[in-house]
């Protein structure tokens, strides 16, 4: 129902008026009165309009409060980031410097090492001389083996068995000394090098030497020139000697040339030197003592002497 009865005029059209146009028209009103009230504020709303501006500088001072916790604790974390920062420069200067030092030792040990390695080069230079001496010195004095070409001697006792057809120790010394004189690099008799300290000896009917029996037919062999060796020692002396002495007593002699000949070492055991003391009471007397030399010729004199005999 509505609050007020409208007038006569307005009551003929209220009651005229369809029923459902009227109850629209009503729902209408009511809404828009609604509405009109919410829109005009009561009292008590415009008090609680007018707290919110309290609120909102209650949270504008919360809102400055965080604002300056975080402005401290950014500068706090800065100081922090900053202070790291100088540790790690600081780290990484030292790790700099030490990288530097490091860098200077390297180049002195290089320099160290390039030095040494020159001198070793230079000491390997000079071990390798001295070992090519060596063997060139083992090679000449008969304590080394060698391979080359040269000639054989064969010389052997006379078949009638007679004295002067024996070949001698003297007989192999005078052949050994004529190939060096002709040139030879190496020899050996029977197989045993002759060194300077090596020498044909009579040991009762035997011959011996560098301590070991030699026997018939004696082969001495010498490394040399092929093309000259021969005739160089035919023209010595000791070449002359030996042809005579093998031609006079029927012994057989025959010098051949060697493409390839290879000569043992001499026994290690000639490398030890012995030698005899004097006791200071002999000293005086063996003081005036001279040792005496035989040459070739009292030799030969003595052997001749002996085959005469």
């Amino acid at each position: 129902m509505p609050e007020q009865i409208p007038g006569s005029e307005d009551l003929r059209a209220y009651v005229t008026k369809p029923l459902l146009d009227r109850i629209t028209d009503q729902a209408i009103d009511s809404d828009y009165k609604a509405a009109a009230e919410r829109r005009e504020p009561s009292e008590e709303e415009s008090t609680r309009r007018r707290r919110p501006g309290l609120w909102a500088m209650v949270v504008v001072g919360l809102f400055a409060l965080l604002a300056t916790t975080a402005a401290v604790q950014t500068s706090r974390n800065e100081d922090v980031r900053q202070t790291s920062r100088q540790v790690l420069v600081d780290r990484i200067e030292q790790r700099q410097d030490r990288i530097a030092e490091l860098h200077q030792e390297i180049s002195e040990l290089g320099e160290g090492n390039q030095s040494r390695e020159t001198t070793l080069n230079a000491l390997g230079q000079r071990a390798e001389a001295a070992s090519s001496t060596a063997a060139a010195t083992a090679e000449e004095t008969g304590f080394a083996p060698v391979t080359g070409s040269g000639i054989r001697i064969t010389i052997d006792n006379a078949a009638d068995g007679s004295e002067g057809g024996t070949v001698r120790d003297y007989d192999l010394a005078v052949i050994v000394n004529g190939l060096w004189q002709a040139g030879a690099t190496a020899v050996a008799v029977d197989g045993q090098r002759v060194t300077p300290r090596s020498g044909v000896i009579t040991s009762g009917a035997a011959l011996r030497m560098n301590d070991v029996s030699l026997s018939p037919p004696y082969e001495v062999s010498a490394i040399g020139d092929t093309r000259t060796l021969a005739a160089r020692f035919a023209e010595t002396v000791s070449g002359a000697m030996i042809h005579t002495t093998t031609q006079d007593y029927g012994m057989p002699y025959k010098v051949e040339n060697i493409d390839r000949l290879t000569l043992p070492a001499a026994p290690p055991d000639l490398l030890e030197l012995t030698h005899l003391g004097i006791d200071r009471e002999d000293k005086g007397s063996k003081a005036s003592e001279k040792p005496t030399a035989k040459t070739d010729e009292d030799k030969q004199e003595k052997s001749e002497g002996d085959r005469e005999e």
